[in-house]
C-alpha cells in the first residue's frame, strides 16, 4: 500500500463505480422503479441481440416530449462513463462500437455485461427508494 492507496480488483472497482453512479441518480418513485425493472431486462436485451442493437435501441428511445427516455438514457450514461473510466471508449459507446474489431466488441461487450451485473444487483437492493 504505497502512499495511502488501495488496490482493488476490477470487479472492485465496478461494484463501487456502479454504487457510485447510482448514487448520484436523484429520481425517485415510479420514474426510478422503471430505471430499477429496465436494469433487470437491459443485460438479457445485451445477449440476445449483442451490444451494439441493444445500445442503438436504448439511444433511440425517446419521451412523449421527443425529449430522451430517463431510464434508456440513464443506463446509456451509466454505462458509458464506466467505458470511459476503463479508457476502453473515448467518449461514445455507440460510435466507438461500429469501428472496433471482433475481439475489441466482445471484450466490451462482456465488460458491459459484468458492469451491469452490479448494477442489477444494487438496484435489485433497493437501497435507493
Amino acid at each position: 500500500m504505497a502512499g495511502g492507496t488501495v488496490m482493488q480488483t476490477l470487479s472492485q472497482r465496478r461494484a463501487a463505480r456502479a454504487l457510485e453512479l447510482l448514487e448520484n441518480i436523484t429520481e425517485k418513485g415510479e420514474t426510478r422503479n422503471e430505471f430499477s425493472q429496465f436494469c433487470k431486462s437491459f443485460p438479457t436485451m445485451i445477449l440476445q441481440n449483442g451490444l451494439g442493437q441493444a445500445i442503438a435501441f436504448i439511444k433511440s428511445k425517446k419521451d412523449k416530449d421527443d425529449k430522451p427516455d430517463y431510464k434508456y438514457d440513464t443506463m446509456y450514461n451509466t454505462l458509458n462513463a464506466w467505458l470511459k473510466e476503463l479508457t476502453l471508449i473515448k467518449d461514445d459507446v455507440l460510435r466507438e462500437i461500429n469501428y472496433m474489431n471482433a475481439q475489441e466488441y466482445l471484450h466490451i461487450q462482456m465488460e458491459s455485461l459484468k458492469f451491469l451485473e452490479w448494477i442489477k444487483r444494487y438496484e435489485n437492493a433497493e437501497i435507493f427508494k
